[in-house]
């Protein structure tokens, strides 16, 4: 809320360098005290919020997306389907995410775009090994029988019947995520691959 309200509650521009108080403490003017170029870090912090939870925001809605549709087609389908996509996830996870990450932002080249797509690009693998473990536990369940018996197709059988009763686990790990977003962010940001001065993040 004080990130989406950053423009009435901001007490100064978060881009105002004043370098003479370069380095000040806190004080009834700058509550947070300003950075080595004298800008108000209150400022800096709620402008940088909206920055953070943006990326998290689209990075895990796209993840979230592809996770969920690999995993229900690898937990439904089974066979060649499961092992083909779950093997590719056992190679993503393999590595260090955040060290992809940074070499797709580092190929990419560095901006906030290009950070999101970074990390969509890695994020999704839990998304989808979380789904296919709820959604083999779901199959087997009377309903979804019963859906099948009636002539339900496989997309109307996962959309209408799996999916929704998995939900819950997924939006937890959803909400992890978004954390873990706004820390890769910020990391990739300290780097040089995410967000460029003067614009704040977190």
């Amino acid at each position: 809320l004080c990130a989406l309200l950053a423009p009435i509650l901001a007490p100064h521009s978060p881009t105002d360098q004043v370098l003479a108080e370069g380095l000040s403490g806190p004080s009834l003017t700058h509550p947070f005290g300003q950075d080595r170029l004298g800008r108000d870090l209150l400022s800096r912090t709620l402008y940088g919020g909206r920055i953070s939870f943006w990326v998290a925001t689209v990075a895990v809605s796209i993840s979230l997306g592809i996770g969920l549709v690999v995993g229900a087609a690898a937990g439904h389908f089974g066979g060649w389907v499961d092992e083909l996509v779950m093997r590719f996830v056992d190679i993503l996870q393999a590595f260090p995410g955040i060290l992809l990450a940074i070499a797709f932002a580092a190929i990419m080249g560095p901006s906030i775009t290009n950070v999101v797509i970074a990390l969509s690009l890695i994020g999704w693998v839990g998304y989808a090994r979380l789904t296919r473990g709820q959604i083999l536990v779901v199959r087997e369940m009377e309903f979804v029988a019963a859906a099948r018996a009636l002539g339900g197709k496989d997309l109307r059988v996962i959309f209408r019947h799996l999916l929704p009763n998995i939900v819950g686990p997924v939006l937890v790990e959803a909400s992890f995520g978004f954390a873990a977003v706004i820390v890769a962010e910020a990391s990739l940001s300290f780097l040089g691959l995410g967000t460029q001065p003067p614009t704040p993040s977190w």
